[in-house]
């Protein structure tokens, strides 16, 4: 392994994310409508987000495992593997951008109309899920260090 095969798989890694955020949208919506199939309409958006994203960060995590990455010489720093920016980096916005297309499709959406808190959620509502997104990044990106910080730890051994 190289650096060049780092920078090869990692962008390949970087294309799927990619490809995986393109399709974010669609699993939201995908789970709107199960909620309200089941009626289960409480902090629906919330929920929906929360999943989405939650099912995204496991799938992520489970290429991260398989990433054929040459940690040998990678430096860490703080705790940080200088790997992780980089892996990390086809993430950038994400969060936000997902929950603004979902804030414009509730608006739009003639079924969201007849719940109001998900129609034109309140401020307060927004932020609970702007801090709900906040932590299952959180939770992400440290898990991912985790796991490469692991992988240098094992090519140390």
């Amino acid at each position: 392994m190289s650096i060049a095969n780092n920078d090869l798989n990692i962008a390949r890694f970087s294309a799927w994310v990619l490809g995986q955020r393109r399709q974010a949208f669609e699993r939201y919506r995908s789970r709107m409508h199960k909620g309200l199939c089941h009626q289960q309409v409480d902090d629906l958006t919330r929920h929906a987000l929360i999943g989405t994203v939650d099912e995204l960060f496991r799938e992520s995590l489970e290429k991260i495992y398989e990433l054929p990455l040459d940690s040998r010489g990678v430096q860490v720093e703080r705790g940080w593997s200088a790997l992780t920016l980089r892996v990390l980096a086809p993430y950038q916005g994400f969060c936000e951008t997902l929950l603004d297309e979902a804030l414009r499709f509730n608006r739009s959406s003639c079924a969201m109309s007849n719940f109001a808190q998900e129609h034109n959620p309140s401020v307060d509502y927004q932020m609970a899920i702007r801090h709900d997104l906040a932590a299952a990044w959180r939770e992400f990106a440290l898990t991912t260090n985790d796991v490469l910080i692991g992988a240098t730890a094992d090519c140390a051994a």
